[in-house]
């Protein structure tokens, strides 16, 4: 007699065995009515393919790096210069670059901004007419939906017109794009994400500028959530005699390079009336060290010269931004600079003597009756 599991037909030799191979042809595969959006591999057959560069044993194509250092340290000269090269296909300070579409998302500064890159192309003598490479006319708050959507389409747009697809995207600084907390793991797992939304389309590396914290030991600034993010992290510094270093405190996928270092070079430029300007672009220190000897450190006087103007930069910079003009640019009259100074029990002569060797250094630029620092903080 045959047994029956209750009342249920017994299945012919076989069924079961079927039906589980349908169930794996169909992993991955979409429902009758469309694709599914999630799938499953064999491990196997994963591809394992070469590290795709956008600067050689540097900056991998499509990731999401942070650039942070303190105020100073040459955040927006590094970005500017990373930027300009790959718009135009320079090599970066001899390694290799994936010419493609720059997109630079300027938080402020932007006339500090066109005189730099003015500055890069005069150095490098190479042309930035019809590259392409655009920069925002204002800060995109990232935090904000609507905006990191409109941002999205303007580079489909440009991209579509310049014929270039983006390979890099530069989000300067991540303060000054973004108006939610940067302590908040909530808000910047959401800057993530639409940073993030912003490369997709075409596989670009996005680089945030940002700040580095209290304590420089502990890296950038704000939630440990952005770290954890990206796939890798660069650190500039700056020593007394004014070497940027950059250094590399994360590579997710790829061994790390060896730290670099760079000086700040002078640069004359004209502006668009044909009158004399100076900025400066950033130079391998190594490139130099055999034509120009090391300078000694600054004296006590130039270091608290320098000191006093950089923080009259920051008070008039910071009441330009609350008023709106941050892109007016900061004039700070020379003789206020003198008279700081003398509040603080410096004397004429040093005064003057250090503000020569301040000038003749490329590290403040006098244009009567205003004195402008080369290298201005950023907020």
């Amino acid at each position: 007699m045959t047994n029956h599991v209750h009342g249920m037909n017994p299945s012919p030799p076989g069924d079961s065995t079927i039906k589980q191979a349908k169930r794996v042809n169909q992993v991955g595969a979409g429902p009758a009515n469309g694709a599914r959006s999630i799938r499953f591999v064999a491990a196997s057959k994963l591809p394992v393919n070469p590290i795709d560069w956008l600067v050689a044993d540097y900056i991998e194509q499509n990731t999401l790096a942070v650039l942070y250092g303190g105020p100073g340290k040459g955040k927006s000269f590094f970005a500017i210069d990373l930027a300009c090269c790959v718009a135009t296909g320079t090599p970066f300070h001899g390694q290799a670059v994936r010419q493609g579409a720059v997109f630079y998302i300027a938080g402020e500064g932007h006339q500090g901004l066109a005189r730099r890159l003015r500055a890069w192309s005069m150095h490098h003598r190479v042309s930035l007419d019809d590259e392409p490479l655009y920069v925002s006319c204002g800060p995109v708050d990232m935090a904000n939906p609507m905006h990191a959507a409109e941002v999205e389409e303007i580079l489909h747009e440009l991209s579509e017109q310049s014929g270039h697809d983006p390979s890099l995207i530069v989000i300067d600084t991540l303060s000054r794009n973004f108006s939610g907390d940067e302590n908040s793991a909530a808000d910047i797992g959401r800057f993530v994400r639409r940073a993030d939304l912003l490369r997709n389309p075409w596989k670009a590396t996005t680089v945030i500028v940002h700040h580095s914290g209290k304590d420089s030991e502990r890296g950038a600034r704000g939630s440990s959530v952005l770290k954890g993010a990206v796939d890798a992290e660069y650190e500039l510094t700056r020593n007394v005699d004014r070497l940027i270093t950059l250094s590399t405190r994360k590579m997710k996928d790829a061994p790390e390079p060896a730290p670099q270092s760079f000086q700040l070079v002078a640069v004359p430029i004209i502006d668009d009336q044909g009158g004399p300007l100076s900025s400066a672009v950033m130079q391998r220190a190594d490139a130099t060290l055999e034509a120009e000897p090391a300078l000694p450190a600054l004296g006590k006087n130039q270091q608290q010269l320098l000191a006093v103007l950089a923080e009259y930069h920051r008070e008039i910079a910071e009441r330009l931004a609350s008023q709106g003009r941050g892109d007016k640019a900061v004039l700070i009259p020379l003789e206020d600079w003198q008279q700081r100074c003398k509040d603080q029990g410096i004397a004429r002569n040093r005064f003057h003597e250090a503000k020569e060797t301040l000038i003749s250094r490329g590290l403040v630029r006098c244009d009567w009756p205003h004195v402008f620092l080369v290298d201005p903080p950023t907020l």
